[in-house]
């Protein structure tokens, strides 16, 4: 398999005997959309790597996380992530030195989390990003303040204006500090395509931000899925959020019904895309 860098992190402490014992002995410890819910400690490296064929699976499945039971094919998204594989990676676990390079798995069931950007003006005739811009519209015509409402409509309208939708996907319990290398390396991969007059200049970025909120307590702490993306909401242009418990299976996060799971939309200048990055980077470190 290729593997143009890496990115190597690791995200887990050992677990003891003891704990790996009992740990066998539990249940299951996977949730209805594949997140582990258990409380077992285990040690694993992850890496960075280019999209491929055989991650379409695994991507078609974190994208799901995040658009939920909208009406947007994921499979031909999926698809456009995989074609421009030079620009944004996918999270695998790293292979052991010892396996010869010829027997590697091909990695199909290994897609920890999935980070890039796609240029939705670029790719407007493309039947599944049409169905995301009718999304994002849709959208801020439910939830958003005419302000708002205005902007997205001006973003999406102006084809002379390209718009990159962000996507930062992983499973739960992968720790925030695997985004720190993904991200400066979607920096540097962006850097190149410019370069090379590919269509990666925006104007706008769109960033959905997966959050969990009290209902009844709307001055209660906002919980961000993603822990790094925390800081970039004051730097938006704009933002509205949607609920969409009616949407979501029934998770870790949702015990007692305490938190109700929302998506956060994002609209930030495309030039302010490096200050993100460094926002997001700060709030990884802040917290180790």
């Amino acid at each position: 398999m290729s593997n143009k860098r890496n990115k190597e992190a690791e995200m887990y402490d050992s677990a003891s005997e003891e704990e790996q014992e009992s740990g066998s002995e539990k249940g299951s410890d996977v949730d209805s959309d594949g997140n582990f819910v258990g409380d077992q400690e285990i040690q694993a490296d992850f890496e960075g790597r280019n999209p491929e064929d055989c991650d379409f699976h695994g991507i078609k499945q974190l994208l799901r996380q995040l658009f939920l039971k909208s009406n947007v094919d994921l499979g031909a998204l999926t698809q456009i992530i995989i074609s421009q594989n030079y620009v944004g990676s996918v999270v695998k676990q790293c292979l052991d030195d010892g396996i010869d390079e010829d027997e590697e798995d091909d990695g199909s069931d290994g897609v920890f989390g999935v980070t890039t950007v796609i240029n939705i003006t670029k790719r407007k005739d493309d039947p599944c990003i049409q169905q995301v811009r009718a999304l994002l519209t849709k959208l801020a015509e439910d939830n958003a303040n005419d302000k708002t409402k205005a902007l997205v409509n001006k973003i999406l309208n102006d084809v002379s204006k390209h718009v990159g939708l962000v996507i930062n996907e992983r499973i739960l319990n992968i720790p925030a500090a695997i985004s720190v290398p993904l991200f400066a390396s979607l920096q540097t991969e962006l850097e190149k395509a410019v370069k090379k007059n590919m269509p990666y200049t925006f104007q706008y970025l769109v960033w959905i931000c997966k959050i969990y909120n009290t209902e009844d307590d709307p001055n209660a702490d906002i919980l961000f899925a993603n822990q790094e993306e925390k800081p970039i909401v004051e730097e938006a242009l704009a933002s509205f959020d949607v609920n969409v418990k009616s949407e979501a299976g029934l998770s870790q996060w949702d015990d007692d019904c305490a938190m109700t799971p929302y998506r956060k939309v994002l609209i930030f200048d495309g030039s302010k895309f490096n200050q993100l990055v460094r926002l997001l980077k700060e709030e990884v470190e802040s917290t180790q």
